[in-house]
């Protein structure tokens, strides 16, 4: 996982893309990417306009998101507080 930074680009806001993803995908200057957000998850899916029908951020796969994080609240909570390998008890 890389972290990248917004930055501001004239009167716009832009956020760069990481050099590996660019080389995997075979990206250059001027192709068009297919940008699909969820505001309410603050998640983004960043893709090549050509590969746009491959994978689609569904209605559904929120849906299912929502029941997995609400049923599993406490599980989540629990991995995400394990520090250096420790274990749950």
């Amino acid at each position: 996982m890389k972290t990248q930074k917004i930055i501001k680009v004239g009167n716009s806001l832009a956020v760069t893309l990481p050099v590996s993803f660019v080389r995997e995908g075979k990206l250059k200057v001027g192709d068009e990417l297919v940008v699909e957000t969820a505001p309410a998850y603050q998640t983004m899916l960043i893709k090549s306009k050509k590969m746009s029908n491959k994978a689609k951020l569904t209605p559904e796969f929120f849906n299912w998101l929502n029941d997995v994080s609400k049923k599993y609240e406490g599980v989540i909570k629990e991995l995400a507080n394990i520090n250096n390998g420790d274990k749950i008890s």
